[in-house]
């Protein structure tokens, strides 16, 4: 977001990426141009921004969910339909990471949207079909694995002229978006050869020990709990009504493993497409007993239950951030709202950041105003700002006192104005 905060408005904490030009301009840039048609129809307040934000990442999920639900009523019927709506809507990965900004978020509807169009038999779905997929490659490069497998599938299947469509729609989206690195880095498809160059020069032997290897198996395992069995069950019965798409999930997963960088996040495009795989398989299994409708109903009922209750209050553990036992609901958040607090000061002239990790600090997306952010309390920042987010017990100079205490953190207040910036001082993050 703060990428996206500059583009729109000017200032915003420059991250390593967008610093060295790994990342593409793309999502930062749409989600800056809807904070600028917000801005425009009257919203200046940084939660109000916020909010924008996250019920655009909201609905993209939801419509994640509706176009899986297609998908899984192709597979296998209204049923099968219903059940996988069960297990997508109560999916605790799903929920924890659905309103957040990233680009896996943007990029699932587009990776579903694609393999359904490619299920009908007309050349322009497959056209259609591999520009958006091709667009998620510049979201996340990870994707260009299931852009290629997909593309195999469809030669595996002896579609070649869908296959040629579906490539020349796809080369020509890649050609598109590496162009926008041309006026945003300076050369065409800066990001993307940075990100693949440093991708395999990541890759080492001796990174893939047991927790590398087993890593979102896991997390899998310890976000969704028993369903994660049950829905794996599912998916080896239901691979033969969808071979060629159990193949690209597979894929997408070894290369994940496989990448150095490694989260929970990355496999929500293979999490969404496996569930209606599951579904089917869940509802054959039932067929095959002769026990009806109900039972396939009531299993679904159940599992949507269990991970509902898990995701009712998830650990950062549980989705693959270390060991860390903090519930990911409200995480952090007082410190987003101490720094809403700050910025109700219309005197603001400098703010401080101390006791957190720069990245987790909301910078200005969440404070939205055009003063200098620093993250140590040296003298000349300290005469810089006249406002600090700490600890309540803050061992700051005689003239600071402290204001609003919200959860963890308090925010403290020097009365007056401030110096000139330091000349050292940069917008970017440490």
């Amino acid at each position: 977001m703060e990428p996206a905060h500059q583009f729109a408005f000017g200032w915003g904490m420059m991250p390593t990426e967008f610093r060295e030009g790994s990342r593409s301009w793309l999502f930062p840039g749409l989600l800056g141009l809807v904070w600028k048609a917000a801005s425009g129809l009257g919203l200046h307040t940084a939660s109000g921004l916020v909010t924008v934000s996250k019920v655009w990442m909201a609905v993209l999920s939801i419509a994640s969910v509706w176009l899986a639900m297609s998908l899984a009523r192709r597979l296998g019927g209204e049923r099968v339909a219903i059940v996988a709506g069960l297990l997508l809507a109560a999916c605790p990965p799903l929920i924890a990471f659905g309103s957040r900004c990233f680009t896996e978020t943007v990029s699932v509807p587009l990776v579903v949207g694609a393999v359904l169009l490619l299920d009908g038999r007309r050349r322009r779905d497959a056209a259609i079909a591999g520009a958006l997929v091709a667009t998620t490659v510049f979201l996340n490069v990870d994707n260009l694995v299931i852009t290629l497998a997909l593309l195999a599938l469809l030669l595996a299947q002896r579609r070649r002229s869908d296959a040629k469509v579906y490539a020349i729609a796809a080369a020509a989206t890649v050609l598109l978006g590496g162009l926008l690195d041309w006026p945003t880095w300076g050369t065409p498809f800066h990001s993307l050869a940075l990100q693949v160059k440093q991708t395999v020069s990541a890759m080492h032997p001796t990174r893939y020990d047991h927790a590398a290897l087993f890593y979102y198996t896991d997390h899998f395992r310890s976000s969704m709990g028993a369903s994660y069995g049950i829905m794996l069950l599912g998916l080896v019965l239901g691979a033969n009504r969808a071979r060629g798409l159990v193949v690209v999930i597979l894929i997408d997963l070894l290369i994940g493993v496989l990448l150095p960088s490694k989260e929970l996040r990355f496999m929500l495009p293979a999490i969404v497409l496996a569930i209606p795989i599951a579904a089917t398989g869940l509802v054959r299994l039932f067929d095959g007993l002769r026990a009806g409708a109900w039972p396939s109903y009531a299993l679904g009922f159940l599992c949507a239950g269990q991970m509902a209750w898990i995701a009712r209050a998830p650990t950062r553990g549980d989705l693959g951030y270390g060991g860390s036992d903090w519930v990911t609901w409200h995480s952090g958040e007082d410190y987003f709202q101490a720094t809403e607090e700050a910025a109700k000061d219309p005197g603001l002239c400098g703010l401080i950041y101390g006791e957190n990790e720069p990245p987790w600090t909301g910078g200005y997306t969440f404070l939205h105003r055009n003063v200098p952010i620093f993250y140590d309390t040296k003298a000349d920042r300290l005469a810089a700002a006249n406002a600090v987010i700490g600890v309540p017990t803050s061992n700051l100079p005689k003239g600071w006192v402290r204001g609003l205490v919200v959860g963890k953190y308090a925010l403290w207040r020097r009365p007056g104005g401030c110096s000139s910036v330091p000349k050292d001082w940069k917008m970017v993050l440490p």
